[in-house]
C-alpha cells in the first residue's frame, strides 16, 4: 500500500511541476489564495487514493467543518505552499495522510521541485527517499534553528499577536526561518534540518502527515501547552525530545488569542 501511495503522490507531483508553467490564481478571500492546480491535484488524488485504500478523501478544497468525520479517511493537501507555488518558489509540495479517527497512521510529504519524498507508517519509522531519518540531537535551545509561519488568521486577529512569539524565540535561539509550507517544515524537523517548528491556526491537512513523520523520527509533537496534539487542534509545537520542554514553557505564554499586548 505504501509503495502504491508513493507512486500516486509522485505522479501528482509531476503534474504539479507542469502546472507551474502556466498556473492561474483563484482568490479564496482577501487573504487566502488558491490555484487551479489545487483543484486538479485534489481531484486526481480523490480518484486514486480509494484504489489504494478504500476510505473517503477529505481535501483542503472540499472540506466542510459542518460534516462529521468518518472512522477512516484520507486527508489531502494538494498544494501546500500555494503562494510559493504561484510565485514559482520551490518550497511547495503535496501532503497525504491516512487517518483513523484523529490519528495519522500513514503519511507522505512530497516535494516535487526538490525531488524529496518523506514518508512514515505508524510504528515503522520515517524515511526520506528510502533512507531512515531522525530528528536532530541538539540539546540547547540557544543553539537551535527553528521554523514557523503566520497563517491567514494571524492577519485577521492582528499579526502582532503571532509575531510576538517569533520575536521571543528568535532571541532565545540561533535563528528562526519562515518558508510557508507547514508540511515541509515538519518534514525538515523529522530529518533534523530544523530543530523545531511551531505555528498556530493550522488546518488538519497541513499537519497530519508531517506530525507522523516527526513522531516516527523520534520527535515530540504537542500543542503550545504540552498537551497531546492532533491535526484538529489550533496550536502545534514539534521538536526533538531534548528542547521540547524548554519550548513549551515559552509557547504556553503566547497563544495568539490569549496574549496581552498592553
Amino acid at each position: 500500500m505504501l509503495k502504491k501511495l508513493i507512486n500516486a503522490v509522485q505522479k501528482a507531483g509531476k503534474f504539479l511541476k507542469e502546472f507551474q508553467k502556466s498556473v492561474r490564481l483563484k482568490e479564496k478571500d482577501e487573504i487566502e489564495v488558491v490555484s487551479e492546480a489545487d483543484f486538479i491535484i485534489e481531484d486526481f488524488l480523490r480518484k486514486e487514493l480509494p484504489k489504494i485504500y478504500n476510505a473517503e478523501v477529505i481535501g483542503e478544497e472540499s472540506f466542510s467543518e459542518n460534516s462529521g468525520l468518518p472512522e477512516e479517511y484520507w486527508l489531502v493537501d494538494p498544494v501546500d505552499g500555494t503562494l510559493n507555488f504561484l510565485h514559482k518558489l520551490p518550497w511547495a509540495g503535496i501532503s497525504v495522510a491516512l487517518m483513523k479517527g484523529k490519528e495519522p497512521v500513514l503519511g507522505i510529504v512530497y516535494s516535487p521541485f526538490l525531488e524529496e519524498c518523506f514518508y512514515a507508517e505508524k510504528g515503522k519509522g520515517a524515511f526520506l527517499n528510502g533512507k531512515p531519518i531522525k530528528v536532530s540531537s541538539e540539546k540547547e535551545l540557544k543553539n537551535a534553528l527553528l521554523v514557523t509561519s503566520f497563517p491567514g488568521k494571524c492577519k485577521k486577529i492582528g499579526l502582532k499577536k503571532c509575531t510576538l512569539l517569533f520575536e521571543v524565540l528568535n532571541e532565545k535561539t540561533r535563528g528562526v526561518r519562515r518558508f510557508g509550507a507547514a508540511s515541509l517544515d515538519l518534514a525538515y524537523v523529522a530529518c533534523g534540518r530544523f530543530d523545531a517548528f511551531w505555528e498556530p491556526f493550522l488546518k488538519p491537512w497541513d499537519t497530519a502527515a508531517g506530525i507522523l513523520l516527526v513522531k516516527e523520527a523520534g520527535g515530540i509533537v504537542t500543542d503550545y501547552f504540552g498537551n497531546p496534539y492532533n491535526p484538529f487542534k489550533d496550536t502545534l509545537v514539534a521538536s526533538n525530545p531534548f528542547i521540547h520542554k524548554k519550548l513549551i514553557e515559552i509557547t504556553a505564554l503566547y497563544h495568539p488569542e490569549k496574549v496581552n499586548l498592553s
